[in-house]
């Protein structure tokens, strides 16, 4: 564990704010401190009110903020006399508690303060840090922690049971505190839960933190070495979807899995084992309920095991009042070792795989170390079944249409195919497009959204493509089949053999490549479709496109036999006719003047030839392509559908 701090960075704070500030984000720097929102930090203050009435406050990370990149703008000020009344009480509901905090704000449209503000109120120190650190929660979850820590702090760190975060948290501290002087210590060690350090000055509360965590990563790694795992390996990528397909279904929707650490086959068991006895800190049962499931040749069965354990679990509250979140497991590991997780969308999936992570080099300590005891059954159903958890889903947002789905577009560097995979992104979908243009790895960067360079006629790389799409993602559900080429002005008299070969080879013949290595994936998808990108030229071919007619054509009887063939599958299979979509690269000034001087138009004109004299866009087309597989169209296979403002000739 490496201390972070500069002092230069850190002159550059003018307030308390700005040094807590840049401290915070030091310790959310370290995912070994904290993950994905995870530990809270604090300043206390003083601020001058509208009265010109002097104020002591305290900053509090705000709740849906992450260190590793907030600035002040992720904490709340709370009036502290207001907070430390609080703690003067005997008992209080949490949602009474969240309450009470959110009228303790100085802005009453701040964000609301973290749940544990009343244990930072009551530390009597400015400065406040809490992480929760995987060293440090390695040691506390292993028979004999508390011993432990004696053996490596001495008598530098207070100790103390685990409490549930909360009002119940902050009376443990209230009553710590009266009775014991915390200057005598470096830090105060939550069991399960985390460490707590404090001091006036912002640098030695975080090199406090920093300290006492490098002595617990020291302890373990002289013990016990380190906890090497490698990447898990692709597998099989088949059996990869068919897994994720089992966990949409007990999610009752399409979930994204991503892949964690694999370990070696044979410590699968023993660690299956460990990992029923508690997650590493108490948070984590809500990012990955309280186990894995152990899938083994029959994810099937693996499933419906961990569905009927689950059920079992959640009956045990004996709670009428509580509603059971939806039976699937948030990670799994493999009889082989690979470990992946799963989430109903991107970030929460990675999180999930990030505490997977975490929690696979705990195990590899618990396992040298002989046991792991995490807290109990009725401690991680209290917290994963929270009040404040429960109100906080409530409050969610429903989901896009397309959330948690998988796409393929192809040929979606620019013009209808990037339209495609912009709108199917929009609709919550992760994307991943392919063509050959190297621009599409700049055009589509982002999380969830991705550019694939490749020759869409080459069968070896599409396969390849789509491999590496199922082991990061988990699954195949929608291909927007798109890539085309057109070579205009010649006719059939003049046209060469390589320009006919050239387009019916990427129009054509690569989308026959895609589909065939896209239906053993698709079979095991969500509302699974396909749809094919033809063209008005299939109804109303012009002269001097031969090739490209054909092609299309022969796309479009591709499809309709696709159709029939995936019916059984539950794989729909259309196709969109767009026409003059001229906000393409298919399109190119010359052939755009060469086709209005045929129909003795100006280009204008040629733009909006239509019966609704509308010029289509890329988008429209793509609007049209997601109603076939958005859910506004679930019970259509083998349709044609033109997205041309109405062509005399094909009506």
């Amino acid at each position: 564990m490496q201390s972070r701090w500069n002092n230069t960075d850190a002159a550059q704070a003018k307030t308390d704010l700005d040094l807590r500030a840049y401290s915070s984000r030091l310790i959310g720097a370290d995912t070994a401190l904290v993950l994905h929102g995870g530990g809270n930090t604090s300043v206390k203050s003083t601020h001058t009110d509208r009265f010109g009435e002097k104020l002591d406050i305290i900053w509090v990370k705000a709740s849906g903020f992450d260190l590793a990149s907030m600035g002040p703008e992720g904490f709340t000020a709370l009036d502290l006399r207001r907070v430390l009344k609080l703690a003067g009480l005997e008992s209080l509901s949490d949602a009474d508690m969240v309450n009470e905090v959110l009228c303790a704000r100085l802005d009453a449209s701040a964000a609301a303060a973290s749940i544990e503000a009343i244990v930072h109120a009551l530390i009597p120190f400015k400065f406040v840090d809490h992480s929760h650190a995987d060293a440090i929660l390695t040691i506390s979850n292993t028979p004999g922690g508390k011993e432990r820590f004696a053996e490596i702090y001495g008598d530098r760190v207070l100790v103390l049971p685990y409490i549930k975060p909360g009002f119940d948290l902050a009376i443990q501290f209230r009553d710590v505190i009266a009775n014991t002087d915390l200057s005598a210590y470096d830090a105060v060690i939550s069991e399960n839960h985390g460490v707590f350090t404090f001091d006036d000055d912002a640098f030695r509360s975080y090199e406090k933190m920093i300290l006492v965590v490098d002595e617990a990563e020291a302890w373990l790694r002289n013990n016990y070495g380190r906890a090497e795992f490698t990447q898990t390996d692709a597998g099989d990528p088949v059996g990869v979807a068919a897994a994720r397909k089992g966990v949409s279904d007990l999610a009752g929707g399409a979930v994204i899995s991503r892949k964690s650490k694999s370990i070696p086959g044979s410590n699968v068991q023993r660690y299956g084992a460990l990992l029923r006895k508690g997650t590493l800190t108490p948070e984590h049962v809500i990012h990955n309920k309280p186990y894995p499931a152990m899938l083994g040749d029959d994810p099937e069965s693996g499933l419906a095991a961990f569905r009927s354990e689950y059920v079992g679990y959640f009956g045990r509250a004996e709670d009428a009042d509580l509603t059971m979140l939806a039976p699937f497991p948030h990670w799994a590991l493999f009889e082989d070792g690979r470990c992946r997780s799963f989430g109903p969308n991107l970030k929460r999936a990675s999180i999930s795989a990030d505490v997977a992570d975490t929690t696979l080099e705990a195990m590899y300590y618990a396992d040298q170390i002989g046991d792991w005891q995490g807290l109990g059954e009725q401690d991680l159903r209290d917290l994963e079944y929270w009040e404040l958890e429960q109100a906080k889903l409530k409050r969610q947002k429903p989901a896009s249409e397309l959330t948690g789905k998988i796409a393929v577009v192809s040929g979606a560097a620019a013009g209808i195919g990037q339209a495609c995979a912009e709108v199917l992104f929009e609709k919550g979908a992760v994307v991943i497009g392919l063509d050959i243009d190297p621009s599409i790895s700049e055009t589509m960067s982002k999380p969830g959204y991705e550019g694939l360079v490749l020759d869409l006629t080459d069968e070896a790389a599409v396969a390849n493509a789509l491999a590496y799409v199922v082991d990061n993602y988990g699954g195949l559900d929608i291909v927007v089949s798109n890539a085309g080429i057109f070579r205009t002005g010649a006719k059939i008299e003049t046209l060469g053999d390589e320009d006919w070969d050239a387009i019916l080879a990427v129009n054509l013949s690569s989308h026959r490549k895609l589909i065939k290595q896209a239906v053993p994936f698709l079979r095991h998808g969500i509302n699974p479709g396909i749809v094919v990108i033809g063209s008005r030229n299939v109804a109303a071919p012009g002269g001097g496109a031969a090739a490209y007619s054909v092609s299309k054509a022969g796309l479009t009887q591709l499809m309709r036999v696709a159709a029939l063939e995936l019916a059984p599958e539950g794989v729909t299979v259309n196709a969109v006719h767009p026409d003059a979509v001229f906000d393409t690269r298919l399109w190119t000034p010359e052939a755009l003047a060469t086709s209005a001087a045929r129909y003795g138009l100006t280009i204008d004109e040629y733009k909006t030839r239509n019966l609704l004299k509308a010029e289509i866009k890329s988008r429209d087309v793509a609007l049209a392509v997601c109603a076939f597989i958005d859910g506004t169209l679930p019970a259509t296979t083998g349709a044609q559908l033109p997205v041309d403002g109405g062509n005399d000739r094909v009506i």
